[in-house]
């Protein structure tokens, strides 16, 4: 029997758990993203899919808080 106080996949949406297990990929990518727009280059969407549950809105989150610096350095358009 699993440990309810310890379980790291215990319901609560939207709700960071203790490890984002498995999303290095996802990341890598979305800094390169980021790195990318930082220097004025194009790039294209990401997408995020998946079973409700997954962790999509955790991610999303995440990938928010990644953006803030990267967001004051871009360059401005017309």
């Amino acid at each position: 029997m699993v440990d309810p106080v310890r379980n790291p996949f215990a319901p609560g949406a939207g709700q960071r758990p203790p490890e984002l297990a498995g999303r290095d990929r996802e990341l890598d990518a979305f800094d390169v993203v980021l790195e990318r727009v930082a220097r004025g280059r194009p790039e294209r969407s990401l997408v995020l899919t998946g079973l409700r549950g997954v962790g999509k809105t955790v991610m999303l989150g995440e990938l928010r808080s990644m953006a803030p610096a990267v967001r004051r350095a871009a360059p401005r358009g017309p």
